[in-house]
Protein backbone atom coordinates (compact mmCIF):
# COMPACT_ATOMS: atom_id res chain seq x y z
CA UNK A 1 0.00 0.00 0.00
CA UNK A 2 1.88 3.70 -0.75
CA UNK A 3 2.07 5.71 1.83
CA UNK A 4 -1.23 7.72 3.11
CA UNK A 5 -1.07 11.63 2.15
CA UNK A 6 -2.15 14.13 5.73
CA UNK A 7 -6.14 14.63 5.21
CA UNK A 8 -5.84 17.62 7.48
CA UNK A 9 -5.58 19.41 3.93
CA UNK A 10 -8.28 18.08 2.19
CA UNK A 11 -11.52 20.52 1.87
CA UNK A 12 -14.88 18.98 3.62
CA UNK A 13 -16.68 18.70 0.25
CA UNK A 14 -13.67 16.63 -0.97
CA UNK A 15 -14.51 14.51 1.86
CA UNK A 16 -17.62 14.26 1.55
CA UNK A 17 -18.55 14.38 -2.26
CA UNK A 18 -18.21 10.26 -2.87
CA UNK A 19 -21.75 10.88 -2.18
CA UNK A 20 -23.78 13.29 -4.08
CA UNK A 21 -27.27 14.87 -3.42
CA UNK A 22 -29.82 14.18 -5.99
CA UNK A 23 -30.48 16.58 -8.78
CA UNK A 24 -33.24 19.13 -8.41
CA UNK A 25 -36.39 17.40 -9.64
CA UNK A 26 -35.78 14.24 -7.64
CA UNK A 27 -38.56 13.47 -5.36
CA UNK A 28 -35.65 11.64 -2.35
CA UNK A 29 -34.86 13.95 0.20
CA UNK A 30 -32.42 13.30 2.85
CA UNK A 31 -33.85 11.68 5.92
CA UNK A 32 -32.08 13.44 8.18
CA UNK A 33 -29.19 16.51 8.94
CA UNK A 34 -26.45 13.77 8.89
CA UNK A 35 -27.78 12.21 5.62
CA UNK A 36 -28.02 15.95 4.25
CA UNK A 37 -23.85 16.57 5.07
CA UNK A 38 -22.81 13.15 4.44
CA UNK A 39 -24.70 14.29 0.52
CA UNK A 40 -24.16 17.33 0.25
CA UNK A 41 -23.38 18.14 -3.44
CA UNK A 42 -19.54 18.38 -4.27
CA UNK A 43 -18.43 22.33 -4.61
CA UNK A 44 -21.87 23.01 -2.09
CA UNK A 45 -21.20 25.78 0.12
CA UNK A 46 -24.10 26.79 2.96
CA UNK A 47 -24.04 30.46 3.40
CA UNK A 48 -22.23 30.51 6.60
CA UNK A 49 -18.75 32.28 6.78
CA UNK A 50 -15.88 30.29 6.83
CA UNK A 51 -14.83 31.01 10.61
CA UNK A 52 -18.39 29.58 11.16
CA UNK A 53 -17.79 26.62 9.13
CA UNK A 54 -13.98 25.66 10.45
CA UNK A 55 -15.20 24.06 13.92
CA UNK A 56 -17.21 21.12 11.31
CA UNK A 57 -14.50 21.25 8.72
CA UNK A 58 -11.90 20.64 11.80
CA UNK A 59 -14.16 18.18 13.51
CA UNK A 60 -14.23 16.20 10.20
CA UNK A 61 -10.95 16.31 9.76
CA UNK A 62 -10.20 14.79 13.43
CA UNK A 63 -12.84 11.88 12.74
CA UNK A 64 -10.87 11.17 9.21
CA UNK A 65 -7.16 11.21 11.68
CA UNK A 66 -9.04 8.65 13.78
CA UNK A 67 -9.69 6.68 11.06
CA UNK A 68 -7.21 3.75 10.54
CA UNK A 69 -4.10 4.15 7.87
CA UNK A 70 -5.86 2.12 5.23
CA UNK A 71 -9.31 4.10 5.56
CA UNK A 72 -8.12 7.20 5.36
CA UNK A 73 -5.87 6.09 2.20
CA UNK A 74 -8.87 4.75 0.60
CA UNK A 75 -10.74 8.08 1.14
CA UNK A 76 -7.93 10.59 0.53
CA UNK A 77 -7.12 8.27 -2.93
CA UNK A 78 -11.18 8.56 -3.85
CA UNK A 79 -11.80 12.36 -2.65
CA UNK A 80 -8.47 14.20 -3.09
CA UNK A 81 -6.98 12.22 -5.87
CA UNK A 82 -10.21 11.50 -7.62
CA UNK A 83 -9.04 7.96 -8.16
CA UNK A 84 -11.23 5.19 -10.09
CA UNK A 85 -12.36 1.83 -8.17
CA UNK A 86 -10.32 0.30 -10.81
CA UNK A 87 -7.21 2.71 -9.63
CA UNK A 88 -7.44 2.42 -6.12
CA UNK A 89 -7.73 -1.42 -6.72
CA UNK A 90 -4.30 -1.93 -8.40
CA UNK A 91 -2.72 0.04 -5.68
CA UNK A 92 -4.17 -1.96 -3.35
CA UNK A 93 -3.82 -4.99 -5.31
CA UNK A 94 -7.39 -6.37 -5.09
CA UNK A 95 -9.70 -6.60 -7.62
CA UNK A 96 -12.23 -3.16 -8.03
CA UNK A 97 -15.07 -5.21 -6.37
CA UNK A 98 -12.68 -5.03 -3.40
CA UNK A 99 -11.97 -1.83 -3.66
CA UNK A 100 -15.66 -0.80 -4.05
CA UNK A 101 -16.04 -2.65 -0.13
CA UNK A 102 -13.14 -1.56 0.96
CA UNK A 103 -14.26 2.47 0.03
CA UNK A 104 -17.81 1.37 1.63
CA UNK A 105 -16.39 0.19 4.61
CA UNK A 106 -13.82 3.33 5.17
CA UNK A 107 -16.82 6.06 4.78
CA UNK A 108 -19.42 3.91 7.01
CA UNK A 109 -16.36 4.15 9.69
CA UNK A 110 -16.07 7.53 9.01
CA UNK A 111 -20.21 7.85 9.19
CA UNK A 112 -20.16 6.16 12.32
CA UNK A 113 -17.45 8.74 14.03
CA UNK A 114 -19.26 11.46 12.47
CA UNK A 115 -22.38 10.48 14.58
CA UNK A 116 -20.59 10.32 17.69
CA UNK A 117 -18.33 14.11 17.21
CA UNK A 118 -19.95 16.79 19.70
CA UNK A 119 -19.38 19.31 17.37
CA UNK A 120 -20.99 17.62 14.15
CA UNK A 121 -24.25 16.43 16.79
CA UNK A 122 -24.24 19.77 18.09
CA UNK A 123 -23.88 21.47 14.73
CA UNK A 124 -26.58 18.69 12.95
CA UNK A 125 -28.99 18.95 16.23
CA UNK A 126 -28.20 15.69 17.62
CA UNK A 127 -26.95 16.25 20.75
CA UNK A 128 -30.01 15.90 22.33
CA UNK A 129 -30.70 12.44 21.11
Amino acid sequence: MSEAKPTRGVALDDILSSIEMPQVGFSRLPDNPMQALMEAAPGYEPVESLEELQPLREAVADCIDALGEQDRYVIDAVNSERATLQELGDRLGVSRMHASRLRDQAFTRLRVLMTEHPVIRHRLGLDDE
